[in-house]
């Protein structure tokens, strides 16, 4: 009976030791969710995420892969040995964004038998002094027109008057103009303008998707992206 117990007693703390052996690498960050607040447009913000290999094998980070390209990474070392530690910096770039709640991740993949993939996710609140109202236009027309016109609003959050004094179309086919040609955008103030498109006729085209760029002299944010969809029932 004695000696049942002891062995008993053996295997129990051998369990530990068992279940630690042959574990391979194993990544642990500190933390997988960093939220950068508020940032203003125009900026670039960068954020370290820290982990270590809690294996007894070492660890390769394989590669990252982002969900969008205003999020960029650099990684320190890519062969950690056990117990080591090392990072990934995320830099989270605001150019182009619109305002509001934006979320990106990183995928990180490395050797890690249990976890070969694991995601950080990056959030932040883009603060623009310009908004656009509405940021989308569409229109819906049973026959073909060369003139297509939209109302639309500037909102200038800023304290300085702001000018938009053209537009750019970014899509081939589609030319865009402002009535009047230049806005003045009054501080605190939401201003009132028409953006016309003028579409190319083209043979069995009923769609017209794209982009236009408000131009202005606001010392950050030279543009400000209007996105719009045209829909010809008939082209007669």
């Amino acid at each position: 009976m004695m000696l049942m117990r002891q062995a008993a007693t053996l295997a129990f703390l051998l369990i530990p030791a068992l279940a630690m052996a042959g574990q391979g690498p194993r990544i642990v960050f500190d933390r997988i969710v960093h939220d950068y607040g508020k940032i203003r447009y125009g900026e670039t913000v960068t954020e370290d995420f820290t982990f270590t290999n809690v294996g007894d094998e070492t660890l390769v980070i394989e590669k990252l892969r982002t969900s969008c390209g205003c999020t960029t990474t650099n990684k320190g070392s890519t062969k950690i040995p056990p117990g080591g530690k090392s990072r990934i910096t995320v830099a989270f770039d605001t150019v182009g964004l619109r305002a509001g709640v934006k979320k990106q991740t990183v995928d990180v993949h490395s050797n890690d038998p249990k976890t070969p993939v694991l995601q950080l996710t990056v959030r932040a609140e883009v603060v623009r002094d310009l908004t656009v109202d509405p940021p989308t236009v569409a229109k819906e027309l049973s026959g073909f027109t060369d003139t297509v016109s939209f109302p639309v609003q500037v909102n200038n959050n800023s304290n300085e008057d702001v000018t938009v004094k053209g537009v750019k179309s970014q899509t081939e086919g589609v030319m865009a103009l402002l009535q009047p040609e230049q806005v003045v955008a009054r501080a605190g103030a939401r201003t009132s303008f028409t953006l016309v498109l003028k579409p190319q006729k083209e043979a069995e085209r009923h769609y017209y998707l794209g982009k236009v760029s408000l131009l202005t002299d606001h010392p950050r944010e030279t543009e400000a992206e209007i996105r719009y969809l045209l829909k010809f029932d008939k082209l007669q």
